[in-house]
């Protein structure tokens, strides 16, 4: 996609014509696309639509398969082998979330700059206060799509990335060809301040918009919690603290608390737990978050890809209601060999029937804020603040009582608590897209083991390397490669690649 940051959104803005006495048609022009607060409703729910998309799919998946969780069978036909080897280049499917996001900070930067410029003096109350979730919901589309592009593209956060490139930083709806105004990457600190900032405009916008379990729209508990994720990033733990205690203290999103209430919070969408659970119906679904964990079709099981030994034998406690619900034993698996006995598949996403179609069941409402990442974000903080260790395992305790009954509590501290949060952290988000920038974040690299049956897995050509592969913390696919087309038709971002590509 050429000049990916001015791509626009939606609809085709003209700001030109060629006869300036007649609209093109077929065209809404950027003057007359909101007029009313309908018109800007209607701009803000393309914003869910990019939120949605980038928290789904193979945005999620391929994260998920390049850590230590999961090897691909026999039969997997290469799908996401490039992301499961490490091998992917500028133009690989990573490269895809640049141009989208960008298009839908564009759009919130014109929704923005419409909003505020429209004439309120014949608006009642109401009509500003709706016009005021517009601006906050656009405000929050740029600060996590920003976040999204920092997590790929970017270093970690800290005093000796600081300066270093973090993303372009975009503010103004300017379609133009003009390559001269296009923009470079800011530094990782002035990035990390910018989602910073948006979260302040947005939680100043959404103030009056009071969080429900289950919303499927931004509200004022969903920045919070977007906030509390941004503070543990920067490492500010006595704000990640503040923010992430006062939802889960207040109670207001409670656990599940027995396998029937897990269940139906993954299979049919009930919204407990959730802070936020994106809007999907049969019309308007998402894409899968199973890239065939489970695989069962017409009686037999055949899956693309299969958790690891770890995952299977040690992460959790068989007494665990993540474990008893999200996974299913003693499976046999079909390739086009033989069969294997006694595996262990992962079925955390079985699918919504009222989203099911005919391509595939595996379909989810997407839950990009539960309660439960609170829980862990204020046990890390606690943890990494130093002087604190009992009152994290407090938070791992209240988190650990509600999803196993044999649940013993944590006594830890030092480097071995850190450890236990990180395998929480892991027990808790696996499939969700969690894991590569939890270790990311962490410095940890990525170590992977023994799989369940090496028969099973597919070793052959560079494959092989892959199933016990060791990716150091410097290795340079921790960044993703900025896009080709950008790099060529940006002058401003010519020599501002990531290393190694």
């Amino acid at each position: 996609m050429k000049k990916i940051i001015l791509s626009l959104a939606v609809l085709a803005l003209l700001v030109v014509s060629c006869n300036l006495d007649e609209e093109p048609k077929g065209v809404i022009p950027r003057d007359n696309a909101i007029k009313t607060v309908e018109d800007a409703e209607g701009w803000m729910r393309y914003e869910y639509i990019y939120m949605r998309a980038y928290s789904a799919g193979s945005y999620v998946y391929r994260t998920e398969i390049a850590s230590d969780f999961f090897n691909p069978v026999l039969d997997y036909g290469n799908r996401q082998g490039d992301a499961y080897r490490w091998d992917w280049n500028s133009g690989s499917e990573f490269t895809d979330l640049w141009a989208g996001a960008y298009s839908g900070i564009n759009h919130a930067c014109f929704v923005i700059e419409t909003v505020e410029n429209m004439d309120k003096s014949e608006f009642d109350s109401d009509e500003l206060k709706r016009l005021n979730k517009v601006l906050g919901v656009a405000h929050f589309t740029k600060a996590y799509l920003g976040l999204k592009l920092l997590e790929y593209y970017a270093p970690v956060y800290n005093s000796s990335n600081a300066g270093k490139y973090g993303i372009m930083l975009v503010d103004l709806h300017r379609p133009t060809g003009d390559i001269n105004s296009y923009p470079g990457r800011s530094t990782v600190a002035e990035s990390y301040e910018w989602v910073k900032t948006e979260l302040e405009q947005a939680g100043t916008y959404l103030a009056s918009y009071a969080g429900t379990p289950g919303a499927d729209e931004i509200t004022v508990d969903v920045v919070n919690a977007f906030k509390a994720r941004l503070a543990l990033y920067m490492g500010d733990y006595d704000k990640a603290i503040s923010l992430s205690t006062a939802l889960v203290d207040g109670g207001k999103y409670p656990l599940c608390e027995t396998a029937a209430e897990m269940k139906n919070l993954w299979t049919n969408d009930s919204g407990q737990e959730c802070i936020l659970q994106l809007f999907s119906d049969a019309n308007s679904t998402p894409s899968t978050l199973d890239p065939t964990y489970y695989g069962l079709s017409a009686g037999k099981y055949r899956p693309d890809w299969i958790i690891n030994k770890w995952v299977a034998s040690t992460l959790y406690n068989p007494t665990d209601l993540r474990f008893q619900t999200w996974f299913q034993t003693g499976v046999t698996v079909t390739v086009s060999i033989g069969t294997a006995s006694g595996m262990t598949l992962m079925n955390k996403f079985p699918g919504n029937s009222a989203l099911a179609t005919s391509e595939t069941a595996h379909l989810q409402k997407i839950k990009p804020f539960r309660i439960a990442e609170q829980y862990l974000i204020a046990a890390e903080a606690f943890a990494r603040k130093g002087g604190a260790d009992a009152v994290a395992c407090q938070y791992l305790d209240k988190l650990g009582t509600k999803r196993d009954p044999s649940y013993i509590n944590v006594t830890l501290t030092g480097d071995a608590l850190i450890e236990y949060i990180k395998d929480e952290w892991a027990r808790e988000f696996i499939g969700e897209g969690y894991r590569w920038f939890c270790l990311k974040r962490w410095g940890d690299g990525m170590q992977r083991t023994a799989p369940q049956l090496a028969a099973l897995v597919h070793t052959g050509g560079s494959n092989a390397a892959a199933l016990l592969m060791n990716v150091t913390a410097s290795d340079y696919h921790w960044l993703e490669p900025i896009p080709a087309d950008e790099i060529s038709s940006n002058p401003q971002i010519r020599e501002q690649q990531n290393p190694g590509y």
